[in-house]
């Protein structure tokens, strides 16, 4: 039995206004497939809702993080926003109790899967900024960043370094030459796409990658290559 969206809201410790925008934000899109009389999926929130989280961490990093530079900056970021750690936050509110997914997207563990945690956890904060505004949606987002952050070291951040800029790293300690990620196919559902990406230098391909999302696959191109150069 799924848990109620009030639950949901005190968990955020907001009054909506709307409180059918976050009832659309929590619906993925294998639902609503089984449910054709709803009217829509997260997916237009979870846009949204990137974007939000997004200029909010940059907004408060500009303004708190005065002794970074733009290179810190930009890793620091990355790494606030990226699939894992919007997964966690998504994880600390148990909002998987509150997800609407499909039977077979149930079935196969979606309400474990980093990536369809996150596109909720993008969706509910698209749906926030619509009902209530940018101020408060910034006001909920910074006090579950804050106890997230009290329990990692800031400096653990600024060392997570993802695969693409670890290669690109590892590819200018010799050459100042540009990867060029290249998508190759995808397959799956329109629902559930699985991308297809190689990276290559000169040419040759140095990794290919698999993910439910372009950056993922991106990202499994990139570790493909670094672990054949490990070799």
């Amino acid at each position: 039995m799924r848990a109620r969206i009030e639950d949901l809201f005190k968990r955020l410790d907001i009054t909506p206004q709307n409180p059918e925008l976050y009832k659309i934000a929590l619906t993925h899109p294998s639902y609503k497939n089984e449910h054709a009389l709803l009217s829509d999926n997260n997916q237009r929130l979870e846009f949204l809702g990137d974007a939000v989280i997004q200029l909010a961490i940059t907004e408060r990093i500009f303004h708190e993080k005065k002794r970074m530079h733009e290179g810190e900056m930009s890793l620091y970021r990355a790494n606030l926003v990226r699939t894992e750690t919007l997964a966690a936050l998504a994880q600390r509110l148990e909002l998987f109790q509150f997800m609407m997914l499909g039977e077979g997207e149930k079935k196969s563990g979606g309400r474990e899967r980093p990536t369809i945690l996150c596109d909720g956890f993008e969706a509910i904060f698209g749906a926030m900024y619509l009902d209530l505004g940018a101020a408060a949606t910034q006001k909920c987002l910074y006090r579950l960043y804050d106890e997230m952050l009290q329990e990692v070291d800031e400096a653990r951040f600024l060392q997570l370094k993802d695969n693409k800029t670890r290669l690109q790293e590892l590819v200018q300690a010799d050459t100042r030459k540009v990867l060029e990620y290249v998508a190759v196919q995808t397959a799956g559902t329109s629902n559930h796409p699985v991308f297809e990406v190689s990276v290559k230098m000169d040419g040759v391909v140095l990794g290919v990658g698999h993910g439910l999302r372009k950056k993922e696959a991106e990202q499994d191109a990139a570790r493909d290559a670094l672990s054949k150069m490990a070799k």
